[in-house]
């Protein structure tokens, strides 16, 4: 017998059985399978651990296969475009770095942080 959620084999005397009030069986092989299908109402095909899941990505893997062997990221448009978007970020990066490097940035504020201490200890005497 197969669990009813995540499709593995059964031993005989082990199953947990649910009956619902429309008569129909659920048989499964372990709490955790009941508590997903029953309690948390999840949909077994879209749970990565069960049967049903694997069967279903093979199928989709199949198909895209079959529509022209191509990978989701070679169905995007060229690659030229975004090379050049990638040169002008490199080029501002580098524009930005030039006009102030952050240690310059980080010794005007070590800078004043040591004037307002000093101001403070003269304001306390």
């Amino acid at each position: 017998m197969d669990c009813s959620f995540c499709g593995k084999q059964i031993p005989q005397g082990t199953e947990a059985i649910y009956v619902t009030k429309a008569g129909s069986a659920h048989y499964f092989c372990s709490s955790k399978c009941e508590k997903n299908q029953i309690k948390l109402k999840r949909n077994p095909r879209k749970v990565r651990w069960t049967e049903s899941y694997r069967k279903e990505k093979q199928m989709r893997l199949k198909t895209l296969k079959k529509d022209g062997e191509k990978s989701p990221k070679e169905s995007e448009p060229s690659g030229e475009p975004k090379k050049k978007i990638k040169q002008k970020k490199t080029a501002k990066k580098k524009t930005g770095e030039d006009k102030s490097s952050p240690k310059k940035t980080g010794e005007k504020k070590t800078k004043t942080k040591k004037k307002t201490k000093s101001k403070k200890k003269e304001a306390s005497k």
